[in-house]
């Protein structure tokens, strides 16, 4: 099955993007590759009230379930295409992108050298279902099924924060990238 999406993922990224990412979304420091369309049809009462939620969740899973898994936390995982409101993301489109998750619980994303994000994060073996929690909580949280083979990670975004019009297909690198 990971096989099958790895190809899908190959095929879609031949196609163009149908529209150009607006100059909005360029601009905004933290939105790097997963800020979904969700955020754009919440208010900030409602990102706070998630984020509150999130972190109560976040907490509960990570006392109860708190294994590490190094399938994730070592190395860090470069964007290599996106599937975003609808387009597949350009080839080079998120050149420099990348997320690094750490043994301790916690995760760093950015391009290149500026890092533009982080929080905490629990990810479940037996559900595949990866929770992110950014430290701004102005950020709303994010929750995918990862899909694992070797050094590819596909992530599907849940419905549970409005992230199921996301998926992005990631590669494992030593080191974050350089410009």
């Amino acid at each position: 099955m990971i096989s099958c999406l790895c190809s899908i993922c190959l095929l879609m990224s031949c196609k163009e993007a149908k529209e150009p990412i607006a100059a909005e979304t360029k601009n905004v420091v933290q939105d790097t590759v997963m800020q979904t369309s969700g955020k754009k049809t919440m208010g900030a009462s409602q990102i706070a009230q998630l984020h509150k939620q999130a972190t109560a969740i976040l907490t509960y899973r990570l006392e109860n379930k708190p294994e590490k898994h190094a399938i994730i936390d070592v190395g860090v995982w470069e964007y290599e295409a996106a599937f975003k409101e609808g387009a597949m993301s350009k080839p080079g489109e998120f050149a420099g992108h990348w997320i690094d998750f750490s043994e301790n619980g916690t995760y760093e994303m950015g391009v290149y050298n500026n890092i533009t994000g982080s929080g905490r994060f629990h990810y479940d073996n037996d559900t595949h279902l990866l929770l992110l929690v950014n430290n701004d909580e102005k950020m709303k949280p994010e929750e995918y099924e990862l899909k694992l083979m070797q050094n590819v990670m596909i992530m599907m975004g849940k419905s549970t924060y409005q992230d199921n019009g996301f998926q992005a297909k990631l590669l494992k690198s030593d080191k974050r990238p350089t410009k």
